[in-house]
């Protein structure tokens, strides 16, 4: 067996435990009591990030599951929270080992300065790259590489940021994550992400900004409906010169 296909099993069996025990609410329970507070390296990574894509006009949306559903759950508390009225951590520093964030590949510009800000700030970043499933069905275009996930790391904890690539049909998808030769597998815990199991298609969430731990977001404007999909969002591309081929 591969090695990737070892890593798929594994993946796949975490995020399924995971998963279902938060939508028990098993997973949640054992967070409420350890929280980690504005101190911790966890929270410290994650405003970083926020506060760099900010600054550098990067568009991301949250889409890290477990905080999707502690947002919901507590939804009218923080539609009502304003910028720096915050005295508790209550979402951004429940323990996990990364936090998910998206981008739509078409708002990102200026990619490479971005990066060089923010290993400045003390991020170690990983890109990963793979062929662009999309263009398939065109010979001549089928090999060319596109960005799929960055991973930005910052000292124990990771901020994983998925790239959204737009399709027909109003959605967005992401790419699988295939680990390259010369890829450091232990630069993170991989066979803990949530995303890159496989390719993903989710139907276009309409986006609104909130204010969660202090931090001004962006999330779906149904944060539950974006969860809900995730276990389901599994999308095998059609082979075009295959089909043409057999038929």
């Amino acid at each position: 067996m591969k090695t990737s296909e070892i890593l798929s099993k594994d993946n796949q069996l975490y995020y399924y435990k995971h998963y279902l025990s938060t939508k028990n609410g098993a997973g949640l329970s054992k967070s409420k009591g350890s929280r980690i507070g504005f101190d911790g390296t966890q929270w410290r990574a994650v405003k970083k990030f926020i506060m760099l894509t900010s600054n550098q006009n990067v568009p991301v949306f949250l889409i890290d599951p477990l905080v999707l559903e502690l947002i919901n759950k507590n939804f009218e508390q923080v539609k009502n929270t304003s910028h720096g009225s915050i005295s508790q951590c209550r979402f951004f520093c429940v323990p996990r080992d990364f936090t998910a964030l998206a981008l739509q590949s078409h708002l990102w510009r200026n990619e490479e300065g971005w990066f060089r800000v923010a290993e400045n700030m003390g991020f170690q970043c990983l890109k990963i790259e793979s062929k662009d499933p999309r263009l398939d069905r065109i010979d001549s275009l089928s090999g060319t590489e596109i960005p799929l996930h960055y991973i930005c790391k910052l000292a124990t904890h990771a901020i994983r940021l998925v790239v959204f690539h737009e399709r027909s049909g109003n959605h967005l998808c992401h790419g699988r994550l295939r680990l390259k030769e010369h890829i450091d597998s232990k630069f993170v815990p991989f066979r803990k992400l949530q995303f890159g199991l496989y390719p993903g298609a989710f139907d276009r969430p309409e986006l609104q900004q909130v204010t969660v731990d202090g931090l001004e977001v962006l999330i779906p404007k149904n944060p539950m409906s974006f969860v809900e999909e995730v276990p389901h969002c599994r999308f095998i591309e059609c082979r075009y010169k295959e089909a043409r081929a057999f038929f």
